[in-house]
């Protein structure tokens, strides 16, 4: 039996933890910012970020799965979920640039 992110059997720590390393990862941020003001298709977030189509589609996976993105039929966009961690992103910058 294959566990999404977010099962029932994972904890709130391991869930959390699970979601900031995925965050982590280099173009993560740059796929949810260019996905902010709508969805966009493939190629568009390609020449937005910059990110090869590999490295592309291993993010935008990894962000299905946690439910920040929902693909489309053409096109990616964030959940309400995204759209939240967006919000929450945002407060982060905010208070670190505050510092």
């Amino acid at each position: 039996m294959v566990e999404t992110v977010g099962s029932n059997t994972e904890s709130g720590h391991e869930r959390i933890t699970k979601t900031l390393k995925m965050l982590a990862r280099s173009g993560v941020c740059d796929v949810i910012s260019s996905l902010k003001p709508g969805p966009r298709g493939f190629s568009q977030l390609m020449f937005e970020t910059k990110l090869n189509p590999g490295v592309l589609s291993r993010h935008l996976k990894a962000l299905t799965e946690h439910a920040v993105v929902e693909k489309h039929s053409n096109s990616y966009g964030l959940t309400d979920k995204g759209r939240k961690l967006v919000e929450i992103l945002e407060e982060i910058s905010k208070t670190i640039k505050n510092e």
